[in-house]
């Protein structure tokens, strides 16, 4: 039975035109964020090898209240998130050279949507002026959110229930952060796209991992101040548990290795073989404490949070094309 390699055939991105640039923010703000980091109590070096990477990065980060971000583009009032998504969608259709007639599957993964309690991918797909029969959902996957699509999508490629798919990310987190919170300048706003259907031998999906740790998930989401996200008042995304996110932040560097050990183990390939790092970057230092601890030494990496901050689950794409538009990221790689 002959093989069928599956890979990305083109990526969109749309980023908004406004940059909010950290003078954006009160001087009286800054000041209490540098107020709240001077009362931290010092930390001393944790003894676990990967613990110690991250441990490090963040001193260098002890005296910045905006945590290593510079500007992040931020979506206008006027605009709906379906907007954000569908420009980035048709520019991946353009730049892979497809039609809407030949899209099987739509995977869309908004991290505000501009509705809940309902599938918004249908108004992406109405918008896109899609096929009835084109498969269409919304997923939740957050941060891991690409990847998770990429799966899926995979699966129904291979299963003949698809031949080519459209997977559509997007973040607008400036409509629920709470601004006087220091964690507020790390997150942007835009959206990403990526078609990916049957490619040539030797190029495509070589190896997947996935790994969860449900003990984490109370640590950072859309709620009301001390509530619930239905209860009165208006929504905010919040640390909701220091202990779980101080946990989080910990485990990313042997999290990191082992996913990516773990797909290169489905592979002929080891962690020098690796050409180009694309790596969630959710703080200045996630790429280079997650690539170390890895052993990914001579791969190249493009660099997207100071200028982006995060956008959630289009980071990944974002910073493939990122990749693709400095010449970092090759044929064959």
């Amino acid at each position: 039975v002959e093989t069928m390699h599956i890979g990305i055939l083109s990526i969109g991105v749309f980023l908004p035109d406004e940059i909010r640039r950290n003078d954006w923010w009160p001087e009286d703000v800054v000041k209490s964020w540098r107020e709240r980091i001077a009362k931290r109590p010092k930390a001393p070096a944790p003894d676990d090898e990967g613990e110690r990477l991250v441990w490090a990065a963040k001193q260098e980060l002890l005296d910045d209240p905006f945590g290593g971000s510079l500007e992040r583009r931020v979506i206008s009032p006027d605009m709906s998130v379906v907007e954000m998504e569908a420009a980035a969608a048709q520019r991946a259709m353009s730049e892979a050279s497809i039609s809407i007639e030949d899209i099987d599957l739509l995977l869309v993964q908004p991290t505000v949507p501009d509705r809940i309690t309902t599938n918004v991918a249908c108004e992406l797909h109405h918008v896109l002026g899609l096929r009835k029969s084109c498969f269409t959902l919304t997923i939740e996957g957050v941060c891991n959110g690409f990847q998770q699509q990429f799966t899926l999508a995979e699966a129904m490629i291979r299963a003949g229930r698809a031949r080519c798919a459209l997977l559509v990310q997007s973040c607008s987190l400036s409509r629920i952060l709470p601004y006087d919170q220091p964690y507020s300048p790390l997150f942007g706003d835009g959206a990403t796209a990526v078609v990916i259907g049957p490619v040539a031998e030797g190029r495509g999906l070589l190896g997947a991992e996935h790994q969860t740790n449900g003990q984490l998930n109370s640590t950072l989401y859309t709620t009301t101040p001390g509530g619930h996200w239905f209860d009165e008042g208006a929504l905010q995304y919040r640390f909701v548990s220091a202990e779980n996110s101080a946990k989080m932040v910990a485990s990313i560097p042997e999290m990191a290795r082992s996913t990516i050990h773990g797909a290169l183990a489905r592979t002929s390939f080891g962690p020098m073989d690796v050409d180009f790092y694309a790596s969630h970057q959710a703080t200045p230092w996630y790429r280079s404490v997650s690539q170390t601890f890895a052993g990914l030494e001579r791969a190249r990496h493009a660099e997207t949070f100071a200028s982006y901050g995060s956008l959630i689950s289009a980071n990944l794409p974002l910073v493939l094309f990122v990749g693709l538009e400095r010449g970092l990221l090759h044929d064959d790689d």
